[in-house]
């Protein structure tokens, strides 16, 4: 999912953005990001809908195979028993030849994997940063972390009672609170199979792909922002990756060799002593 994303976020965030604008447009495209992976898990199951346009055909084939390599699969739809409703206003945008598909068995074949997702553009003298899940965006500014996105967590009043309101439900498990048993998290892109209340709008669901987005103007005083994903945030409080990446640019390092080192500095030397701490995907 993430690499799908990689693959097609901002294409479609800069198509949406020239009709729209900036803040519509990211909260329309982490949806639309569900509705492709939706659209394209069905067609990958084969479950077009029977005399589709051929122009729409060879669109949602190819969207298939890009998929497929994605996914590392062969060819073979995978498991899944759900389906979002994707009734955000994205939905309806079919210009790039994504459609939904009705289907007798709506279920079939969908993605179950899921990432999230921080989203960062800069506009002018204005930052806009989207966030749905619990990667983070933080902006250095004279020096001091400035926390530009907020964890999304099941524990939270707003997540825990969307989450049950959509019929979800909260266990607390080894001291963590999980959705329905499994999420640690309670936004993400993909993990459709917690996005299948047809009655609910797609910002509703159990777990939901709609993003927070802060806007904040730039000052002379802002010299660099992180993205990163939570294994590093799980390591470092925000202040030591601030302090961290900035030790390294005052050295002369390039921001990327910056990034790697700090993707090492984060990593556990002993996983079996830091009791996971530092084993987790990291991305920065």
């Amino acid at each position: 999912v993430a690499k799908f994303c990689q693959r097609y976020l901002v294409a479609e965030f800069s198509r949406l953005r020239d009709a729209e604008g900036v803040e519509a447009a990211l909260i329309k495209v982490f949806h639309r990001m569900d509705d492709m992976l939706r659209d394209t898990s069905r067609v990958f199951a084969g479950l077009a809908l029977p005399g589709a346009r051929s122009f729409e055909h060879a669109a949602d084939m190819r969207a298939a195979a890009a998929l497929k390599r994605f996914m590392g699969g062969d060819g073979d739809a995978p498991a899944a028993n759900s389906v979002s409703s994707g009734s955000s206003s994205a939905t309806s945008d079919t210009s790039n030849g994504f459609r939904m598909d009705e289907s007798p068995d709506p279920d079939e074949g969908l993605v179950q994997a899921g990432c999230t997702a921080v989203v960062a553009v800069k506009q002018g003298s204005d930052l806009y940063v989207a966030n749905a899940g619990d990667s983070r965006g933080v902006l250095c500014r004279a020096g001091k972390a400035v926390a530009l996105s907020e964890d999304h967590k099941p524990a939270q009043e707003v997540e825990r009672s969307r989450i049950i309101a959509a019929g979800g439900f909260l266990s607390e498990i080894g001291g963590v609170t999980r959705v329905n048993g499994n999420l640690n998290l309670s936004r993400a892109i993909g993990d459709l199979k917690y996005k299948s209340n047809v009655e609910l709008e797609a910002k509703d669901q159990i777990i939901t792909a709609q993003p927070d987005i802060m806007k904040v103007p730039l000052t002379p005083e802002d010299r660099f922002f992180v993205l990163a994903c939570d294994g590093v945030w799980d390591v470092m409080s925000n202040q030591d990756v601030v302090d961290f990446i900035g030790s390294k640019l005052d050295l002369g390092m390039s921001a990327s060799a910056a990034a790697c080192a700090l993707l090492d500095a984060c990593l556990a030397h002993d996983p079996k002593e830091a009791r996971g701490v530092g084993c987790d995907n990291m991305t920065a």
